[in-house]
């Protein structure tokens, strides 16, 4: 009897073990899948946002009259930041073209291509509008197709 007493004893401890087994398995598994979401939904906003602030920045430093152009590079918007070194003009494109937003800088008047561009950072499309004198508008749009708008004000204006 005794023998029966020890057997039931050891199968209730062997289930009791596999009972807590089996759920810490599932609560890894479970915080595993919400670092996976929380990880990529963050990569996705990174690059969203970090294009919208990079662009910022940029215009921030090109704050000057006739600094700043709206132009076209194979029909999409292009970002132009014009800067006066010396007796020399030179200009700082910023664009999107083959799911990269890409920068070149070159000697004023020199014709741009899409290839010629460095790439920064993955972005589908950027767009860049000038409503009113003053104001611009930045849109960019990731690969995912989530879209961050940012619209500035331009503290000096052209001559």
């Amino acid at each position: 009897m005794e023998e029966k007493g020890h057997v039931t004893d050891l199968l209730f401890t062997l289930a009791l073990f596999c009972v807590f087994a089996a759920s810490a398995l599932l609560v890894v598994l479970m915080g595993a899948n919400v670092y996976k979401q929380t990880a990529a939904g963050m990569a996705q906003n990174y690059n969203t946002r970090t294009s919208i602030s990079y662009l910022a920045e940029k215009i921030r430093q090109n704050d000057v009259a006739n600094g700043i152009k709206i132009e076209s590079i194979d029909g999409k918007d292009a970002l132009v930041l014009e800067q006066t070194v010396g007796k020399s003009t030179y200009q700082t494109w910023i664009y999107s073209s083959d799911g990269m937003l890409r920068e070149v800088m070159v000697a004023a008047g020199t014709k741009v291509e899409a290839a010629d561009g460095q790439p920064i950072m993955e972005i589908e499309n950027l767009q860049v509008e000038q409503d009113i004198p003053g104001m611009i508008s930045l849109t960019a749009t990731d690969l995912d197709g989530k879209v961050a708008v940012l619209k500035m004000a331009l503290r000096c204006s052209a001559d």
